[in-house]
C-alpha cells in the first residue's frame, strides 16, 4: 500500500471526497491533487530519509498520538489547527515552509484549481496522511527508534529500506540490536512501525511536483 492507497482508502473510501468537499473542490479536482501531492512526500520522505540526520527527521514527523483522529474525521482535517500542524508536518519533511505554497501553486496550474483553495487543502491532506501514519505506529514504538539510532546510526545515505531491514533483523541492518528496543516487535503483525516504513518505502515516485521536492532535497 502507498500513501496515495491509504488515503483512498479512509473512512471506507469516502474520506478523500469529503475533505475536498471542504474547500469547495469536487472528486475529480480532489483525486488528482491527491495524485500529485501524495507521491510528491512520499518522495520527500524518502528523500529527507537518506540525508544526515534524515531518519531522525523523518520519525520525529510521524510522532503525534493525538494527530490520529485527522484520519478518520475529514472536517477535523480540514479545521485550520489541523492545517497548521499539517504544513508543520511538511516543513520537517522538507525542511523549509517555503515549499507547501510552492507546491500548491504548482499543482493549482497543474489541475485548474483555485490556487487559495489548494494552498489550503495541501496542509489539510497532509494533515490527514499524517493521522493515518501515526495510527500505525504509537509514539512509543517511534522514540524506541529514534533512540536507538543514536549518533551513528542516522548518517547521509541511509534510508527507509536501511532502517526497516534493522527493524526486521534482517542482519547487517543499520541499527544493531534496535529490534530487542522496541515494544511490540517492529515488523510483527499487521501494523507496528515495520508496516508504517514498508508503507513509506513503497513505489510511489513519480509525481509532476518531483521537480520542487529535488529542489527542496538536494
Amino acid at each position: 500500500m502507498s500513501l496515495l492507497d491509504m488515503l483512498k482508502a479512509a473512512q471506507g473510501g469516502g474520506g478523500l471526497d469529503a475533505l475536498g468537499q471542504s474547500f469547495g473542490l469536487d472528486t475529480g479536482t480532489t483525486r488528482s491533487l491527491a495524485e500529485q501531492f501524495a507521491p510528491a512526500i512520499s518522495s520527500g520522505m524518502k528523500q529527507r530519509a537518506k540525508q544526515d540526520g534524515g531518519l531522525g527527521a523523518v520519525l520525529g514527523a510521524l510522532k503525534g498520538d493525538d494527530r490520529a483522529a485527522y484520519f478518520d474525521d475529514p472536517s477535523a482535517a480540514a479545521a485550520p489547527a489541523a492545517q497548521a500542524k499539517g504544513a508543520e508536518f511538511l516543513s520537517q519533511i522538507f525542511g523549509s515552509p517555503e515549499a507547501v505554497p510552492e507546491m500548491a501553486a504548482a499543482a493549482a496550474e497543474k489541475t485548474g484549481a483555485p490556487a487559495d483553495k489548494v494552498q489550503q487543502m495541501l496542509p489539510a491532506l497532509a494533515a490527514m496522511l499524517q493521522g493515518g501514519l501515526q495510527q500505525r505506529a504509537p509514539d512509543a514504538e517511534i522514540s524506541a527508534a529514534m533512540g536507538g539510532l543514536g549518533t551513528s546510526g542516522d548518517k547521509a545515505g541511509a534510508g527507509l529500506g536501511d532502517l526497516l531491514g534493522s527493524l526486521g533483523g534482517g542482519g547487517g541492518g543499520l541499527i544493531s540490536g534496535l529490534m530487542g528496543a522496541l515494544s511490540g516487535g517492529g515488523t510483527s503483525g499487521g501494523g507496528g512501525l515495520g508496516s508504517l516504513l514498508q508503507m513509506l518505502d513503497a513505489d510511489g515516485d513519480g509525481s509532476p511536483l518531483d521537480d520542487i521536492v529535488g529542489r527542496f532535497l538536494k
